[in-house]
């Protein structure tokens, strides 16, 4: 008896294997939809981009660590300055597969683009400062052979920085407006979520020296109160080439489509990106 029920498992194994790998790749099937849904709208601009990122999430003891990055954004390929970022973050490890973390970023966006074209010349002539507090949750879903899954969820209250005596209302002539009652840091509220695959190409599990591919995509809503014309933010769906070189580092290069609704509810961005993003930790409780 104890013999039929073992071998009774391996294919029980399998089938619930591949009716969870149909559920997550499902999930990503549908976030893609999504994207290409609303890239098939007018008034939009297409645009090429190229983006520069690092991250590190860096061990400092065994349930606390911290998280660092910088992303450097240009448009036209990477000719002229779009967005540098600065985010940092307080790390605390629930248990292995489930991952807090809390912090601040500062962004720094410049007029970029055939869109700000169409604006003001006074647009045109700013940059504009935006202070972010952020906090998120990080799940590691259970691997399905080859594959491994993860789902991150973020919310951000932004503080954007306003322009004096540029437009009273939301028109379709004006990228930023002025709310009087705000003052000059307008307060935004939004929330992320992103489900990403990964698979070793290389080698039969990720290991040091292995190439491998991640397939991501993330949507972007806008929520609270004060939200303009546009609940939708953007949604970026991503494919790239990876190279690990160990557990603490990696590099990767590959394409992300940004599509990016304004607030006025009718101009839209398509930008068509190339990434080249690395990831480096440090565990400081080896040094």
């Amino acid at each position: 008896m104890n013999c039929k029920l073992y071998f009774c498992k391996k294919p029980l194994k399998s089938i619930n294997n591949l009716k969870n790998l149909k559920k997550n790749l499902g999930i990503g099937l549908l976030l893609a939809v999504t994207t290409l849904s609303w890239a098939q709208n007018d008034s939009k601009i297409n645009q090429t981009n190229g983006w520069l990122s690092y991250n590190g999430n860096h061990k400092l003891t065994e349930k606390w660590g911290l998280h660092t990055e910088y992303q450097n954004r240009r448009n036209d390929g990477f000719k002229n300055p779009m967005q540098t970022m600065v985010r940092l973050g307080l790390d605390y490890h629930i248990n292995k597969e489930i991952m807090v973390t809390a912090g601040w970023a500062h962004i720094e966006t410049s007029a970029y683009g055939d869109f700000a074209k169409q604006t003001p010349s006074k647009y045109n002539d700013h940059n504009f400062s935006e202070h972010r507090i952020w906090e998120q949750l990080a799940i590691n879903h259970h691997d399905i052979g080859r594959f491994s899954f993860d789902s991150r969820f973020r919310l951000e209250q932004r503080y954007s920085q306003s322009f004096k005596n540029f437009g009273t209302g939301l028109t379709n002539n004006y990228l930023r407006y002025d709310d009087p009652e705000e003052g000059y840091w307008k307060l935004r509220h939004r929330a992320r979520y992103r489900f990403r695959v990964q698979v070793p190409l290389t080698s039969a599990k990720m290991e040091d020296n292995t190439l491998f591919l991640a397939v991501a995509d993330e949507i972007f809503v806008n929520v609270g109160e004060r939200v303009g014309a546009n609940v939708f933010d953007q949604n970026r769906l991503s494919a790239a080439l990876g190279w690990r070189f160990n557990k603490q580092s990696n590099i990767q290069v590959g394409y992300l489509n940004q599509f990016s609704e304004k607030g006025d509810g009718i101009s839209r961005e398509n930008n068509h990106t190339i990434t080249v993003g690395y990831t480096h930790n440090i565990d400081f409780t080896k040094i």
